[in-house]
């Protein structure tokens, strides 16, 4: 289709469908009403929703080997729950072993938990050896029949210090404990997937069990079935009740197992706060992992909300300045929304969750709605201002004039998400789909339902109205003025000169842009949030976190006792033990050389590994395949690497150094290394997966998108002028990233299709009046372009505004990264907004020309005004 509407496919498509959405407009508004219910509805039962699996990039060689040993060496779904005490002193007190042990229960019982994989100093699966004079004994580092007295805590300290738990189960000051533990992706017999937001909150009340005075008790108010009024339904030890929490409800399991949970509301129970006898003054508690981390983003998210609906007032207020009317500005804004809330129950309808990651994805939306909408809107204002129109026939025109160009942008716009999806990482895949629902909503909200409101528009006084637009025209016709001189070609020249310069430039810095993480903790908070705060406490107390990749030793059945075998483990287990950025090690070799050394005295010359396969059976025998630390016929023995923090350097260099060491080794050698599983493992994958796709990506989405604009105006100027400002924004964008400390990663690797998004909107909509007057009005390209910035270049400034104005809020919220996408968009649609002002027009001076005259010379000339 020809962006400016006049080729044939473009005028049959209007002819057919404008009487379509106008002769019969109650019509039309009555399907568009119910479509609107129908996926309101959906939107209503959109939940929270996010998945451990979604962020696996299960393409790659790592996940292969995740995928193989998950089951016997467990995945990388870690949760840490740290215990310590307040004052610094040791964890050998009555109080502080009851709390651990309370927690260790708590933390085994929480819905979710692998419980063959809880470990702590309350688990029997942590144990201690020591030799004796009639051999070799050992046992759980806490007896079984264990009693906070004295003598038994000084037991315990001792078969601590026999056992190899400091710095993992135990600080290295031995301040504090830990229960360590894995969460299951997936009901092993329903097979539903774990909800992680409920996980978090679970792992939340479990925390302030301990460190919350009062707890809080559901009591009904009146009988309910087979419960009696006065009994206790629920217990909670955080206050979850919030402003609609009485339109909710909750369901209770009876002491019949045959019975059904009986559904309690919460109007009919009251909270009364009682004082909580497990609460501990002396502790606290830091919990970390992947599902804690998910839960904080999400209830940070709330606030999300928040920042939506003052966006909207801002927006609204600015459209309104602009339309000289609250009513009309008004309408574009509520079809964004309505845009927005049919993406949200398409999201529902296909299956889908709001990730919590993808939280900005509405806003996204919202943005590109709002850029077609106020051009819409803009239009319809100079045919009702400058040509005396009713609403009914400034929309009938403004339909004719932009739904080609708009769809065009669209189009643009979904092939542009949709190349997103060649990268093969769920999160980011369902982002793309997210993006692409919303786009689908904006074709119908806003190239039909916005004109066909706009004709109901009321102009009570349309004198004054239309005074407003010529008022607001003449304020900005100096600029226009001003900026038409760009397409003189000296002016031209040095424009064009200078975006050359700033690509060069940014091209520069964008070689510094880094892949993965940049930042400790969770970049997604902020560094002072309570995650970060934990992750801290916990790297700072022991020699593990929750960043670890386990590489995986692959060798013939029971190369556990063979020398070479250990040996070459245990050499690869020191090589990335003095890794810069690796914490510690842990390796079935290394412990091996603790017993060995044990059964000589602790003699240090003695802390090696046997050479005889006998001695080295004797070694290995206390840790069975329950441990992690082999599988059962020992053909496969896990190197633990535990990293300081995730960022994508000290990632790049774990990697690098186990690469290092795997091709140093000969091919005869009996025991092959394989990368890799753990949590540090998935990132490296992920950060693999992005590095290689990443620059495909973008040749596929610029190749899309040009392809696009050649078909919608065919011709190669228009290629140029609108497609080029779009590639320096984008490499620009790149280099603020690397100002701002941003890492290209998961959550905000759709920043380059959503600026190239916005920015081809501008592009189109500024080349195809442009276009329009000089190839088909024979203006001269100065004079064309002053009517085009008059005309669609007004609307384009006004857009940049409205949408930098808004998300300028997001710099007070709570969530790191949506402060820096924050940062990030308003620095885009200023550029892409500047780089469609001042470069389209330097192009076009030197390559687009009107129509021929009788002589073959151009009809329109660039020439001063």
């Amino acid at each position: 289709m020809h962006g400016d509407s006049h080729s044939k496919a473009a005028q049959l498509f209007v002819r057919y469908t404008e009487p379509l959405i106008f002769n019969k407009r109650w019509i039309t508004l009555l399907v568009l009403t119910a479509l609107t219910a129908f996926f309101g509805y959906h939107a209503s039962k959109l939940r929270m929703d996010t998945g451990f699996e979604k962020q696996l990039p299960l393409g790659h060689p790592y996940m292969s080997v995740y995928q193989q040993y998950q089951r016997e060496f467990g995945g990388a779904n870690i949760v840490l729950l740290a215990v310590s005490q307040k004052s610094g002193e040791d964890i050998y007190t009555a109080d502080f072993m009851q709390t651990l042990e309370q927690a260790t229960r708590a933390v085994y019982y929480t819905e979710g938990m692998d419980r063959s994989r809880v470990s702590s100093l309350f688990t029997p699966n942590v144990r201690y050896m020591e030799v004796v004079e009639s051999g070799f004994q050992g046992g759980n580092v806490v007896p079984s029949n264990f009693r906070p007295t004295p003598e038994m805590l000084d037991r315990v300290r001792s078969n601590v210090a026999r056992s190899d738990v400091m710095g993992r189960l135990v600080a290295n000051d031995q301040s504090a404990a830990m229960v360590v533990s894995e969460l299951v992706e997936r009901d092993p017999i329903t097979g539903e997937r774990l909800d992680y937001l409920d996980t978090a909150h679970k792992l939340e009340q479990v925390r302030h069990r301990f460190i919350s005075p009062t707890k809080f008790e559901y009591v009904l108010k009146d009988d309910l079935g087979p419960l009696s009024a006065g009994t206790v339904v629920k217990t909670q030890y955080l206050d979850t009740r919030g402003l609609f929490s009485r339109f909710t409800s909750f369901e209770y399991e009876t002491d019949d197992p045959d019975a059904e949970p009986l559904t309690v509301k919460q109007r009919q129970v009251e909270v009364r706060e009682v004082e909580n006898p497990d609460y501990n003054p002396n502790i606290d508690i830091a919990i970390i992992g992947f599902a804690k981390a998910v839960g904080d983003i999400a209830d940070s998210a709330i606030e999300v909300f928040g920042f939506f609906g003052l966006t909207l007032i801002l927006v609204w207020l600015l459209l309104s300045w602009y339309c000289g009317s609250l009513a009309v500005g008004f309408l574009p804004l509520a079809c964004g929304v309505l845009a927005v809330v049919w993406e949200l129950g398409m999201l529902h309808l296909f299956g889908f969750g709001l990730d919590p990651f993808a939280i900005l994805m509405p806003f996204i939306v919202l943005a590109i709605s709002t850029s077609h909408g106020i051009q819409i809107t803009n239009f319809w204002l100079n045919e009702v201002a400058d040509h005396g129109l009713d609403s009914f026939a400034a929309s009938r025109a403004t339909y004719r004039r932009l739904v080609i160009p708009g769809i065009s942008a669209l189009a643009t716009n979904f092939i542009g998400f949709g190349t997103i999806l060649l990268i093969p990482i769920g999160i980011i895949q369902e982002m793309a789909i997210n993006a692409m629902f919303g786009l689908v909503a904006i074709v119908l909200c806003k190239k039909v339902l916005l004109p066909c409101l706009l004709s109901f528009a009321p102009l009570k006084d349309p004198k004054k109205f239309r005074d407003h637009q010529h008022r607001r025209d003449k304020m900005l016709d100096p600029m226009w003025r001003s900026l038409s001189v760009i397409t003189l070609k000296p002016v031209a020249g040095v424009v064009l000169v200078g975006a050359v310069a700033l690509y060069l430039w940014a091209d520069h810095v964008s070689q510094d842009l880094k892949i993965g993480e940049l930042h400790e903790g969770v970049p997604e908070l902020r560094p002072d949030s309570r995650y970060n705060e934990d992750s801290r406490t916990i790297t700072n107390a022991f020699a593990i976190g929750v960043d670890v990749v386990k590489i995986i030793a692959q060798s013939e059945a029971d190369g556990c006792i063979d020398h070479n075998v250990m040996s070459r483990i245990d050499d690869f287990a020191w090589h990335m033990e003095n890794v810069d950025g690796v914490q510690s090690t842990m390796s079935l070799a290394k412990t091996s050389r603790a017993v060995y050394n044990a059964y000589n005295e602790n003699n240090p010359k003695w802390h090696v590994l046997p050479r005889q396969s006998g001695a080295l059976v004797v070694t290995v025998q206390p840790f069975p395949s329950s441990t992690g630390l082999l599988n059962e016929d020992c053909s496969a023995i896990p190197i633990f690497v535990y990293s300081e923090d995730h960022k994508a350097e000290t990632i790049d260099r774990i990697i690098a150094a186990a690469n290092e060491f795997m091709d140093a080794q000969p091919e005869n050698a009996p025991v092959k290394f394989a990368l890799a599983t753990g949590n540090v493992g998935v990132m490296a994958a992920a950060n693999d997966v992005i590095r290689e796709t990443e620059p495909t990506v973008l040749g596929w989405l610029f190749l899309g998108i040009g392809l696009c604009i050649f078909l919608t105006f065919r011709s190669f100027t228009g290629l140029v002028c609108v497609l080029v400002p779009l590639w320096l924004v984008s490499i620009l964008s790149y280099a603020v990233m690397v100002y701002l400390e941003i890492g290209v990663k998961v959550s905000n690797l759709a920043v380059a299709a959503f600026a190239a998004g916005i920015g081809v909107d501008y592009g189109i909509y500024i080349y195809s009046v442009l276009e329009e007057n000089v190839r088909n009005k024979g203006m001269a390209l100065r004079e064309a372009y002053r009517d085009t910035l008059n005309q669609t270049g007004k609307a384009v400034v006004i857009t940049a505004a409205t949408l930098s104005a808004s998300v300028c809020t997001w710099f007070f919220s709570g969530l790191q990264f949506q402060i820096d996408m924050g940062i990030l968009l308003t620095i885009m649609f200023l550029a892409n907004a500047v780089a469609a002002v001042l470069m389209l027009p330097a192009f076009a001076a030197f390559l687009l020309r009107g129509p021929k005259n009788a002589d073959g010379d151009s009809a329109a000339q660039p020439v001063p005004a």
